[in-house]
């Protein structure tokens, strides 16, 4: 992998950490079995992976002397963004009550096993505001690139990188695309330029305020598989399904760009600059 972090422009040296134009990464997918109908879910509880559905093993022999799996590799480029932890720290200390009302319905209880959607559940349960943010902002930046560079979001995949445990904290995410996908020739790095990027988020979060099924959308308590997201729908923030790894679960675009406890506030970012 070959990545290269940019100078981030004064608007954004306060809400991230770095970005970096990765000019050069590899994916390596592995099938290791398979379902049919319920899709398999793996879960993350206090560090360790756990499944709450078995899947088909692709092969018929025991696994114990299964020593070969069919994989693929793929050459890419991508983007990646470190949020600032001290910025978002400071950010949900002050908006806690506003935030701890809004997300309420998700936090107030472990998600029980045996629930449909376990997954997604316990990611959000787990990462909390954090997860609606990061993730929020991955498909806004999709959905931007889509539309001021001509990035089909088909084309591009998400790769989060969220923790709210102590020894691996982690508030990153990766937007890549790979080697088959409109645009794998150097053109999603370019808009990694100090100059570029700014732009892009900034009409990402201007274009984010406004929803075709708005007042509805804005003012959604719930909707979406499992009601996970909240002011997300298709015509504002949902991509397509193969560029998500979430699912399309877990948005809402009122955490970006809320004039009262959006993490960027639209105003207050066009001001600096």
């Amino acid at each position: 992998m070959r990545f290269n972090d940019i100078q981030l422009p004064n608007e954004l040296i306060n809400l991230f950490k770095k970005i970096q134009q990765v000019e050069e990464l590899k994916a390596t997918n592995v099938q290791m079995d398979f379902t049919r109908v319920k899709p398999k879910e793996r879960i993350v509880v206090n560090g360790e992976v756990k499944e709450s559905s078995s899947g088909q093993n692709i092969f018929s022999i025991d696994s114990k002397e299964l020593f070969t799996l069919p994989a693929n590799e793929s050459l890419g480029e991508g983007l990646f963004f470190e949020f600032s932890k001290e910025s978002i720290d400071k950010w949900i200390s002050e908006n806690v009550v506003v935030l701890a009302n809004r997300f309420e319905k998700y936090l107030k209880e472990v998600p029980n096993p045996n629930s449909q959607g376990l997954s997604s559940k316990m990611k959000i349960f787990n990462n909390k505001y954090k997860h609606f943010l990061i993730h929020s902002f991955s498909h806004m930046m999709m959905r931007e690139l889509e539309f001021s560079c001509g990035y089909p979001t088909a084309s591009l995949k998400e790769r989060l990188y969220i923790s709210t445990n102590p020894e691996k904290e982690m508030s990153g995410l990766l937007i890549y695309t790979a080697e088959g996908s409109e645009g794998s020739m150097g053109g999603l790095v370019s808009q990694g330029e100090p100059e570029k990027v700014l732009e892009i988020i900034k009409k990402g979060l201007e274009r984010s305020v406004n929803c075709s099924s708005d007042p509805l959308c804005w003012e959604s308590d719930g909707q979406g598989i499992f009601d996970l997201n909240l002011s997300a729908c298709f015509s504002c923030s949902l991509v397509s399904e193969t560029a998500c790894e979430e699912m399309n679960l877990g948005l809402d675009r009122r955490v970006l760009v809320d004039e009262v406890f959006g993490y960027f506030n639209i105003n207050k970012l066009t001001e600096g600059a």
